[in-house]
């Protein structure tokens, strides 16, 4: 049984994150993925616990955009190259249905979960923060604690915000952009050499 409950909460997240919470129902689960209305309720009391189910195996899987296939011994500059390149291809399939839908019918989960992911972001910033700097690539001088928060609060904001929906700047040339500017403000004279023989590695 919980094979198929995990079986089933994969391919749930996969079509929730496609079309949305709120339009998927309990029995548009159980036509999509094959499986009877008895089998589904045995796993799951309702679609509620099925929404929590789906959010506890995001906030779980280790497979983060900030492990997920990362290769062993990079340095700061290099981590973060890598991981832009993972978070354009989020954000380019990032589809705005599943977190408005989540934020505006399954509010305490929203906050429960938004909780452990700024956690998990924060962490991730700061180290790699504190490795550049031990590292001699970032800026000695650098305040990790308010650059991490600064990183955060851009990341929500450019998934969210309307200023450039008029504009002709797709999600990914806008974040290419903040990186750049994120990338340049933090590294130092080593750091910049290093950035510069590089750059070729972001995907554009």
């Amino acid at each position: 049984m919980e094979t198929k409950r995990n079986e089933i909460i994969e391919q749930v997240k996969n079509l929730y994150l496609e079309f949305g919470i709120k339009s998927v129902t309990m029995d548009d689960v159980s036509h999509k993925l094959g499986i009877s209305k008895k089998t589904l309720y045995e796993c799951f009391t309702d679609k509620k616990q099925l929404v929590w189910s789906v959010l506890e195996s995001m906030s779980t899987s280790p497979n983060t955009p900030y492990s997920d296939g990362m290769p062993k011994n990079l340095n700061a500059l290099e981590e973060l190259l890598f991981y832009y390149n993972l978070q354009v291809k989020m954000i380019q399939d990032h589809k705005p249905g599943f977190i408005y839908d989540l934020k505006k019918y399954y509010p305490r989960f929203f906050e429960h979960f938004n909780k452990i992911k700024r956690s998990r972001f924060i962490d991730h910033v700061r180290n790699n923060l504190m490795k550049g700097k031990n590292e001699g690539l970032f800026r000695s001088d650098l305040d990790e604690e308010i650059i991490t928060r600064l990183t955060l609060m851009r990341m929500e904001c450019i998934m969210t915000t309307d200023i450039f929906d008029n504009s002709s700047f797709s999600k990914a040339k806008l974040f290419n952009e903040i990186f750049r500017f994120h990338l340049y403000g933090i590294v130092s004279e080593t750091g910049r050499k290093f950035l510069e023989e590089n750059l070729d590695k972001l995907t554009l």
